[in-house]
């Protein structure tokens, strides 16, 4: 049986992080595989971070406000 050497599929997440018009911290992984909806910037941070093992170059924070309709698409 040859040796099996097994290659993740995806090394890492990218997560973006808005405040929609409410106040609300929204995360999102690009592939919306992974997200929330949080009530601080620090709590958005800290999820976003604990899923990329703390590599703070896949968490990218705006200050922008997202809409709704919208915060299912990061820009």
């Amino acid at each position: 049986m040859p040796d099996f050497d097994p290659h993740p599929v995806r090394s890492t997440y990218d997560f973006y992080i808005k405040c929609d018009r409410r106040g609300h911290w929204i995360v999102r992984e690009r592939s919306n595989l992974a997200g929330g909806v949080f009530l601080t910037r620090g709590d958005a941070m800290r999820f976003a971070l604990s899923e990329t093992g703390g590599d703070a170059s896949h968490v990218h924070a705006g200050t922008r406000v997202v809409s709704a309709q919208h915060q299912g698409h990061p820009s």
